[in-house]
């Protein structure tokens, strides 16, 4: 029984080889070809077609099926090529949205927290936490964190952050500077703290400084006590030793003023705030391509111009003082201290207790980072005028008589000839100067202050005032920085604390 195929299988068979090759086998299968030995020259050909018949297929296959894969690949590359656009576009969705959640939050930091104020000032400002027994102990205020500071100051924690970031190159400076005479020759540097600074300043002073009461032989700066206060308890006495500071508030650095605000009860991050509203760091001024710039030449230090200098002072000569105190005690002295002029005095004349007292107390103020000034060393003895603080002690608090003549000789002069020409001291603002040496008599002599104001008021109604130009005038490109300095600030002269020294 032949094979019954079906019409598929027929052309699969013929698919295979050819047309002419499936019908030869099949001929030779149903005996119709009739083959004797060596294979006729059609039989060759029909079988040589179907051959390669099916090695064309076969090539056929093989490429479509090449051709399936390429695409195949092709179509795989174009889905990952979309689905990574699309992965970056959301990667770059997300990332967009990160900055702006940083930066956000950022902001939000910025309003609440201070991180960042600068190199080699911003260690410890992690760490917050205020000892608040310590500053209920001391009377001092307390406060949560840097906020609640800002909030209680009246300003913003990035107002804040402005005026105190410190900054070893600067375009501008917070404070201004310049030079005044000194009385005993040469002239000393001031440095004027800008509204937004001084401010802080005065706030610091009024907020807390104020608030911590002097030592009792602490005379200068402290309420209710002046120069004639620390005359007084040296009057009538057989020996006064007087001993200067050299370069006093220069001497008190950024660390010592950190110091202090922390051994009171503040967190290392307040008390780096303060530090930094406190003090000035030197610098020298360097033009490059016309631009000026501030560059650090120093250490912080508490600056001769900010209103909190004397306070912070007193506090940081605080185990000074204790330590004179005690040494003067030993050796029967009685011992004030005027800002940088330290005053010893005894009842005895005695020359080896003398000698013993100067010599420790040259150590002490050694060891309390302080520096005596060499040639501002005076032992004065009874039989000769004695002097504290420009007030006579000999027997009650007095003014030196030689001075007072060459004042009146001065008042009766411009009386006489008017302003032109005449000088007191080395003040610029003749009548300044004249004004503030009556106040000055009128804290120790006020009988005679009053002759001598009358006479000043005198000389006002005859020759006027004299005019006299600012002798420290403001730089120009300064005063244009200043955000909001009033037309009477930005000529107005020092304050009148600073011709104490």
């Amino acid at each position: 029984m032949s094979e019954q195929l079906t019409r598929q299988q027929l052309y699969d068979r013929i698919k295979e080889s050819s047309k002419d090759g499936y019908i030869l086998e099949e001929m030779k299968r149903l005996g119709f070809w009739k083959s004797q030995g060596e294979p006729t020259l059609e039989e060759t050909l029909i079988q040589r077609e179907a051959n390669l018949n099916k090695e064309l297929t076969a090539l056929v296959a093989k490429e479509r099926k090449f051709q399936n894969q390429e695409m195949l690949l092709k179509e795989i590359h174009k889905q990952r090529m979309q689905k990574a656009k699309a992965k970056r576009e959301e990667t770059k969705q997300k990332r967009e949205q990160k900055k702006q959640d940083q930066a956000a939050r950022w902001q939000e930091i910025q309003e609440k927290e201070i991180i960042y104020l600068g190199d080699d000032v911003s260690k410890g400002l992690q760490q917050t936490e205020s000892n608040k027994d310590l500053l209920l102990q001391n009377n001092l205020p307390f406060f949560e964190n840097v906020l609640h500071l800002a909030e209680s100051i009246g300003t913003s924690t990035k107002k804040l952050t402005y005026w105190c970031y410190h900054r070893k190159v600067s375009t501008n400076s917070h404070y201004y500077t310049f030079e005044i005479p000194k009385k005993s020759g040469g002239k000393r540097k001031i440095s004027a703290p800008k509204t937004g600074l001084k401010n802080l300043q005065k706030w610091l002073l009024d907020t807390l400084l104020s608030k911590i009461t002097m030592a009792e032989e602490v005379h200068g700066f402290t309420a209710n006590r002046s120069i004639v206060s620390n005359a007084k308890s040296h009057i009538g006495k057989e020996v006064v030793i007087n001993i200067d500071l050299k370069d006093f508030f220069p001497s008190i650095h950024f660390k010592r003023v950190k110091g202090l605000f922390k051994a009171l009860g503040y967190s290392e991050q307040i008390a780096s705030i303060f530090a930094l509203i406190s003090t000035q760091a030197e610098t020298k001024e360097v033009l490059l391509d016309g631009v000026k710039y501030y560059v650090q030449s120093g250490n912080r230090i508490l600056p001769q111009g900010s209103p909190a200098s004397p306070a912070i002072s007193n506090l940081i000569a605080y185990k000074l003082d204790k330590r004179l105190k005690g040494l003067a005690q030993r050796y029967g002295f009685t011992y004030t201290r005027y800002a940088d002029d330290l005053t010893f005095s005894s009842e005895e004349n005695n020359a080896k207790n003398s000698a013993a007292l100067l010599y420790f107390a040259k150590k002490i103020i050694t060891s309390e980072d302080f520096t005596v000034h060499p040639d501002k060393i005076h032992l004065m003895k009874k039989s000769r005028q004695q002097k504290v603080t420009g007030i006579v002690v000999n027997e009650k608090p007095n003014i030196d008589r030689n001075r007072l003549r060459q004042f009146r000789a001065l008042l009766h002069n411009i009386s006489c000839n008017g302003w032109k020409d005449q000088k007191w001291g080395k003040a610029k603002n003749i009548y300044n100067a004249i004004d503030g040496y009556i106040l000055f008599i009128h804290m120790v002599q006020p009988e005679k202050a009053i002759v001598f104001r009358k006479k000043l008021e005198e000389i006002v109604v005859k020759h006027g005032k004299p005019i006299t130009k600012c002798s420290t005038p403001l730089p120009v490109e300064t005063q244009k920085k200043e955000e909001t300095l009033s037309e009477k600030e930005n000529s107005s002269s020092p304050s009148n604390w600073w011709s104490n020294f």
